[in-house]
Order: structure tokens, then C-alpha cells, then sequence
């Protein structure tokens, strides 16, 4: 596309992201239930626990407290979407990735969540218990001395403080971790479902997850807290003119409190839930398949049709859903195959097979360039991966007699060599692996779509476009199988990153292991094509070497 399709962004983009928190904010009540269920069980009376429970969360004195969640939720998925992208910046060293965190948009992220779970904490403490609803409270035994005119003195709560900063540690954290772990990717499902079953299956583990993730990082807060607290607490009684409460919560007897740390995990549970369930509803909603048109007979609807999708490269999530569509209809939809496989009119040119082949050519060529870059790179001489330091040597040696290009040079490399510069420009494991395959997803899905268009046109092709561009097909796959073996062969292709099964936070979303399923997809494809047409491949104009290897599909 030449310019950029504003018509998703206003209507596609935009309407998937209402949907998304509409359904988000419809889960706040349900959340907010929950928790009341989970914090006053009465086991002995279950029906006046459950009934108490919908009155309490129903109640008038709480809905200030439920349109705020509504408003934090909303204010949280916009900035989930805002940085939604398909297509991430994956840093290299750990002063690349400092840099990315500390850049405006990044920090902006974080002092949004920090100030939404601040107050998702305080709402879940103030719906458990009053005594968490105010920061000041009256001092003990301060009405025993007061005069007919004085007022009652106020003492800081520190336990409401205590809960609200946990929130803004938590909120904290989460951000961190958002950008960490690549959470800003947007990541396909290998199936597509419907949204309600996407959404029955993630929710209990969403659960799960956020539980697991507050009991980990409790101990750092406590930490944290117990070397600050009473910085904390000395500041806020200057700033709001109150007395130092009774009870030194930053003290070890006040943070052993069993029940301030139930307040604490529960309270986090609840802010990490609201924040995810925004996250994961935007998500299934964005990675649902887009419909689009291959042929379109309205003038002002010409940029919408599947070729123009696959080529775009103004909004990437455009050509991703370009891709997934060519990949769902070339293997369930014959009606949209025989639009592929039609002829333009006037002039008669397979002007749609020529576009969407050229598209899928130009990925996988372009993963086929950076893997025969990548090998150039790095020196390949059998099974080593970077420069021969004998050889670095003796290149040094050789060249003794040439002078340095400049003291700044010596300089730079000198510090290089310094343990905490070395360690920040150090190469992060995985980085240049994630790099090299961060359109992985584009490639299996390119590789679907051509081989399942190949395969069927052999019956369904009544005008023969796709011949022509067999030879140039089966040249991309057979060259792209030979590079991807080679790879995945050195020790620069690494294993397969281990996954916790229950820390979402710290999840895969970058396509690492996707990698490990592109060499699969490729002989997956070669098979597909290569058994449909059996031994009429040997009759396509290919190089020797190439029929060669198609012989070993046979």
C-alpha cells in the first residue's frame, strides 16, 4: 500500500479495542464478587456467605468503588493498546534494554500502572475492610485528654499505607516485566477459536498466575519496605500534619501481621487480575482472523482487499492478518481459492495470484537473506560460530605494522574491557536468535497459504497462473530448507527457552519457540506440494541440485 490505511485504524483497530474493555469492564463486578467471596468465607453458613457477598458487591456504598475499578480498567487498556505491536524492538545488550526502559513512552507505562494498581489495591482493601479505607485514623486514647474545643488527634494509618504502596510497587513490576518479556507483542493462537472459549480457558490460569507472581514478589517488598518504611512514614506525617501511628508496621513485629499480609496478597492478586484480564481480552480480540475481500467491485473500497493486506507495510498488524486470512482460505475455502486463481478484467493478468505470490516470495526470501547474512556474520569454519581468537590474533600480528587509526579507538576499546561496561555491552543470550526470527510467525503463515494454493491448484487452476511461478516456489522452499537445516545444525540456533507453566508475566510472547516450528512448516509444505503433484515436479525447469533434493519429498 502507498499510503496508510486509516480505515483500520478507525474502524478494525479501534472497534476491536472498545469490544475488548467493554467486556473487560463487565468483568469488574464478577472480580469484585470474588473477592469479597475469597475474604469472608463462612464456611459453616454458605448461603448467608454468598447471598452477604452479592448484597455487599451490589451495595450503594460500594459503586464509587466499582465505577473507579471501571475507570482504571479503561485507562489500562488504552495504554495496552497504544503500545500493541507485532513487530517488536528486541535489544541486543543490557544497555540497549535499559535504554528501551527508560525511554518516555516505557516510563509513561509505568507511572500509568503504578498509579492504577496504587488504586486497585486501595479499592480491594477499603471493599474487604473499613479499616483500610482511610489514610489517618484517631490516635489511641487521645479523647481521654481532650478538652470540650479540642479536636481528637489523628494518627498516620500506616497499615492503609503499607497496602497502597504495595500496589505501586506491584504496578511497578508489572510494568517492568511488560516490556521485559516481550508482553507488548501481539501473539497468534495456532488454532482459531472462538473469543468465549479463548476467554473460559485463560481466565482461571489468569488467576493462578497473578497469585503466583504476588507471592513471589511479596518478600521484595517487604524487604523494601522494611529498609524505607520508616522514611515513608516519617514523610507523609510531615506532609498530611499527622501523629506516627501506634503500631511501627516497618518494624518485624509489624510486618510478621498474618492478616496485613493476607490484605497485601489478596489486594495484589486482585490489582494483577484487572490489569491481565485488560491485557488478555485486548489480545484475543486483536488476534482474532480478519476477513478480507480478494476481489473488490466498490472504488472506495479498493485498499481493502487481500492483496493490498499482504503487502502492506505501513501498519504491520495489517499484513499479519493479511497473511492469516491467505493461510485460512487456501486450505478451508474453494470459493475464495477460484477468486485467487480467476484472471483481471480488462486485460486478462492474474493480477491477484501475482500479488499475494510475490508477497509470501518476498518473506521468505527475506528470512532466506538474513540467515545466509547471519553465517557470513559470524564466520562460519565448520562448527565455529565467532571469530578464531588465534586467528583474531595473528590478524593483529600481521597488521603490527600499520598504525592505529586513532588514540579515541584505543580509548573505546579500552573501556570496552571494563567489567561493568563489558557487562552492560554484553550480547543478551537469545537476542540475536529473536532478532533473526522475529517474523516468524509471517513465514509459517506465508508458507501455508502458498503451499495449500500450490497443492490445490493442480485441480482447481482451469487457466494454469500458478505454473509459472512453480519453479520460483519450489526454489524459495527448497533454498529456505536447506538454510533453516543449516541453522538450526549450529550451536548459535540455542535450545528451546524453558516456559514455567505458571508465570504469564515471564512467558514466551516474542516467537522464540516459534523458530523451532518454521523447518517442520517448510518440510511440511514441500510434502504437501510434492505429493499432489508426484512425479510431474521432475518435469518443472529447476537446477540440478534442487531436483535433486525435491527427489528425497518422492
Amino acid at each position: 500500500m502507498s499510503s496508510k490505511p486509516h480505515w483500520f485504524m478507525q474502524e478494525v483497530f479501534l472497534f476491536r479495542t472498545i469490544a475488548s474493555q467493554l467486556w473487560a469492564v463487565l468483568l469488574v463486578p464478577a472480580g469484585v464478587y470474588s473477592l469479597l467471596l475469597t475474604t469472608q468465607v463462612d464456611l459453616l453458613h454458605p448461603w448467608r456467605w454468598i447471598i452477604g457477598c452479592l448484597l455487599a458487591a451490589l451495595s450503594p456504598y460500594n459503586w464509587g468503588y466499582l465505577v473507579l475499578l471501571w475507570g482504571m480498567v479503561v485507562v489500562t487498556g488504552a495504554s495496552h493498546a497504544r503500545h500493541l505491536t507485532v513487530s517488536p524492538k528486541i535489544p541486543q545488550t543490557r544497555l540497549a534494554r535499559l535504554v528501551q526502559v527508560l525511554s518516555p513512552s516505557c516510563l509513561m507505562h509505568a507511572g500509568t500502572h503504578v498509579t492504577m494498581a496504587m488504586v486497585m489495591s486501595y479499592c480491594a482493601a477499603t471493599l474487604i475492610g473499613p479499616q483500610f479505607s482511610s489514610l489517618s485514623l484517631p490516635c489511641q486514647g487521645s479523647d481521654q485528654n481532650l478538652g470540650e474545643n479540642d479536636r481528637p488527634h489523628h494518627c498516620l494509618n500506616e497499615k492503609s499505607v503499607f497496602v497502597v504502596f504495595s500496589g505501586a510497587f506491584l504496578g511497578l513490576c508489572y510494568s517492568l516485566q511488560y516490556f521485559m518479556y516481550g508482553r507488548d507483542q501481539l501473539k497468534f493462537p495456532v488454532i482459531q477459536q472462538a473469543k468465549f472459549f479463548r476467554v473460559r480457558t485463560l481466565l482461571p490460569q489468569l488467576v493462578m498466575d497473578s497469585a503466583y507472581r504476588v507471592v513471589h514478589l511479596a518478600p521484595w517488598y517487604y524487604l523494601g519496605y522494611y529498609i524505607l518504611g520508616h522514611g515513608i512514614k516519617t514523610w507523609l506525617c510531615a506532609l498530611l500534619q499527622l501523629q506516627p501511628s501506634a503500631v511501627d508496621v516497618g518494624s518485624l513485629r509489624g510486618l510478621l501481621d498474618l492478616r496485613l499480609l493476607w490484605q497485601t496478597v489478596v489486594g495484589g492478586t486482585f490489582s494483577f487480575c484487572l490489569l491481565d484480564i485488560s491485557w488478555v481480552l485486548l489480545h484475543i480480540f486483536h488476534a482474532q482472523a480478519l476477513k478480507f475481500e480478494v476481489l473488490s467491485s466498490l472504488a472506495d473500497q479498493s485498499d481493502r482487499t487481500l492483496p493490498d493486506a499482504v503487502q502492506c507495510r505501513d501498519v504491520p498488524l495489517v499484513q499479519y492478518l493479511g497473511f492469516l486470512d491467505l493461510a485460512l482460505l487456501a486450505q478451508f475455502s474453494p470459493q475464495r481459492r477460484q477468486q485467487i486463481f480467476s484472471l483481471s478484467q480488462p486485460g486478462g493478468h492474474p493480477y491477484v495470484w501475482n500479488t499475494i505470490s510475490t508477497s509470501s516470495l518476498a518473506v521468505l526470501d527475506s528470512l532466506n537473506n538474513r540467515l545466509a547474512s547471519c553465517r557470513q556474520n559470524i564466520g562460519v569454519t565448520g562448527q565455529r560460530l565467532s571469530p578464531d581468537p588465534t586467528r583474531v590474533q595473528g590478524s593483529q600480528k600481521d597488521g603490527g605494522g600499520r598504525q592505529p587509526t586513532g588514540k579515541m579507538e584505543m580509548v573505546i576499546q579500552g573501556l570496552r574491557k571494563t567489567p561493568v561496561l563489558a557487562y552492560f555491552l554484553q550480547q543478551l543470550p537469545e537476542a540475536a536468535s529473536a532478532e533473526l526470527f522475529k517474523d516468524a510467525q509471517l513465514v509459517v503463515w506465508a508458507l501455508e497459504g502458498l503451499s495449500h494454493l500450490v497443492a490445490a491448484s493442480y485441480t482447481e487452476d482451469t487457466f494454469g497462473v500458478v505454473q509459472k511461478s512453480l519453479a520460483d516456489i519450489l526454489t524459495a522452499l527448497l533454498g529456505l530448507h536447506e538454510a533453516l537445516d543449516r541453522h538450526f545444525k549450529m550451536p548459535l540456533a540455542g535450545s528451546r527457552p524453558s516456559q514455567h507453566p505458571r508465570l504469564s508475566g515471564q512467558r514466551d510472547v516474542s516467537g522464540q519457540n516459534l523458530r523451532f516450528s518454521l523447518l517442520p512448516a517448510v518440510t511440511t509444505a514441500l510434502n504437501r506440494v510434492v505429493s499432489m503433484f508426484g512425479k510431474h515436479v521432475e518435469s518443472i525447469p529447476l537446477s540440478s541440485e534442487h531436483k535433486q533434493k525435491l527427489r528425497l519429498f518422492l
